[in-house]
């Protein structure tokens, strides 16, 4: 099933049309977020996704309507008998991170900037199956930090598409194709409680200090950007 993903620097100067083109619900999130950067990044995410889906479903990007599937996930309300593509955002730091897949499918992606402002080999003993705990101490301090959060991303990827939900994290698997995810451009991704619920996943190159990853509940190819 294909996919397709886009990258959107949230710290790119800013555009009036950004806020005229959100919801009436996206700009009250907006206004909540106490921290101007952090308020700016919100409005840039979701703006720059109104483009996307706009230009895929050839609508202008004020009049998308989006609302929740199952488990509350977001998805588009488009007119009966049109078909609607899946879609997931996620952003980080300055950038944000657009996957869209054909409908039917369903797709999940996360970004996450590595930080070290916390124990990440106390977190992945809590968090990880052990099998993926030994593989973030075995890397050793820097890139067993780089490790945990690819890790991390495929993981948030997977729960995301799957609608299993935070709750399902600690039943997840990540097997890289290659003895460690920074060796290896993919795996595969399963959750205990959910059988046969296998899917493959791709590590993505965002920017230097992030980690990113993108899965759909079928296979996965090399995905395109644009």
């Amino acid at each position: 099933m294909g996919v397709r993903v886009w990258r959107a620097d949230l710290d790119r100067p800013e555009r009036p049309e950004w806020w005229h083109c959100l919801s009436a619900a996206e700009r009250e999130k907006a206004e909540a977020l106490a921290e101007p950067l952090a308020r700016r990044r919100y409005v840039a995410a979701h703006a720059a996704l109104r483009a996307v889906l706009g230009r895929l479903c050839r609508l202008p990007a004020g009049r998308l309507v989006f609302g929740a599937g199952e488990s509350g996930r977001p998805c588009l309300r488009t007119p009966a008998g049109r078909r609607r593509p899946d879609f997931n955002l996620s952003h980080s730091g300055r950038w944000a991170l657009i996957a869209v897949t054909e409908p039917g499918g369903r797709v999940g992606v996360d970004v996450e900037r590595v930080r070290d402002d916390f124990d990440h080999l106390e977190m992945a003993r809590r968090m990880y199956q052990p099998e993926e705990a030994a593989r973030v101490l075995a890397a050793g301090p820097e890139a067993g930090l780089a490790e945990y959060f690819r890790l991390w991303t495929a993981k948030e990827a997977y729960v995301k598409a799957s609608g299993a939900g935070l709750a399902g994290l600690r039943d997840v698997l990540v097997r890289p194709d290659a003895g460690t995810c920074a060796r290896s451009r993919g795996g595969s991704v399963s959750s205990r409680s959910l059988p046969g619920s296998a899917a493959a996943v791709r590590w993505l190159d965002v920017a230097p200090g992030y980690a990113a990853a993108v899965l759909t509940t079928a296979s996965t190819p090399a995905p395109r950007t644009g």
